[in-house]
């Protein structure tokens, strides 16, 4: 029983960078049509590519949000950055509310690290600086708060997830339920999905990592459609925009069952879910 629910006629991956000059640069957005049982990725592009806009962090921000809350009910996006921060290390329990105080909590990608860093110490009697979101652990992934990703997570939410949540123009799950008329928003770890693929064991495994080749293959072989032109765009590109292609097929095969936007564990729900 899905309640009503209908499955995502539209899909985007996106790929965000939060670099301060080149963010636009960095950043990419795949897009791609649901057509019965198959995903047909129909464009790949950079945000200042894709929305015309100038490479600055500011922009690139200003574009996404403004695209993702023009986005209607039969859409579902993937973005490849932490929705939230580990229950123990933040002092509230309910995620609207911490994502609608983070500016007051923390100033700067590097505050933020620094006071989690803190709050991880006091909750471990000074054993760890980095504690993991239970999403994470079973993904080999890094802190939400690490400095290698610190810049993501705290512009991610502030800048890209707050604007949608205050307005109510998009649904973040599964901290939110699915509604008819908003786009779905998903967390996704391209890595992790990666993983599931079997690109990356030993076996199949090239030195440095699964080529962009190997990945597309993967994925045409779970019913991944993509074009000549778009794939040597994608290959050619180099691994933001294969990332986000990625994240578009795991927002896909997540976004098919509405159980899988649905929890009722309790550390999901404020700290948020990876999808893979």
């Amino acid at each position: 029983m899905n309640d009503g629910y209908h499955p995502p006629e539209r899909i985007y991956g996106v790929v965000f960078d939060a670099h301060r000059r080149e963010s636009g640069e960095r950043s990419w957005v795949v897009e791609a049509e649901v057509t019965e049982q198959s995903l047909h990725v129909v464009d790949c592009a950079t945000v200042a590519q894709r929305f015309g806009v100038s490479p600055r962090r500011s922009d690139t921000v200003t574009a996404l949000v403004s695209f993702l809350a023009d986005l209607d009910g039969r859409c579902a996006v993937g973005l490849d950055f932490p929705f939230g921060l580990p229950k123990s290390v933040i002092p509230e329990r309910r995620w609207r509310r911490f994502v609608d105080r983070i500016p007051d909590w923390f100033s700067s990608p590097e505050d933020m690290t620094k006071r989690c860093r803190m709050h991880a110490r006091l909750v471990t009697d000074g054993a760890e600086s980095s504690v993991l979101r239970a999403t994470e652990e079973p993904l080999s992934a890094v802190a939400a708060y690490d400095p290698r990703l610190c810049a993501e997570t705290f512009y991610g939410i502030r800048d890209v997830l707050r604007p949608l949540v205050l307005t109510d123009t998009a649904r973040i799950v599964p901290m939110q339920l699915p509604k008819e008329d908003r786009p779905l928003i998903l967390e996704t770890y391209p890595a992790g999905t990666l993983d599931t693929l079997r690109c990356q064991k030993r076996e199949v495994r090239p030195p440095g990592g699964p080529t962009p080749t190997l990945v597309l293959e993967s994925l045409t072989h779970r019913e991944v459609e993509l074009s000549s032109s778009i794939r040597e765009r994608v290959c050619d590109a180099g691994d933001d925009a294969l990332e986000a292609v990625v994240a578009a097929f795991a927002t896909f095969r997540n976004a098919t069952d509405p159980a899988n936007l649905r929890m009722t564990d309790e550390l999901p729900s404020v700290e948020g879910y990876i999808y893979v």
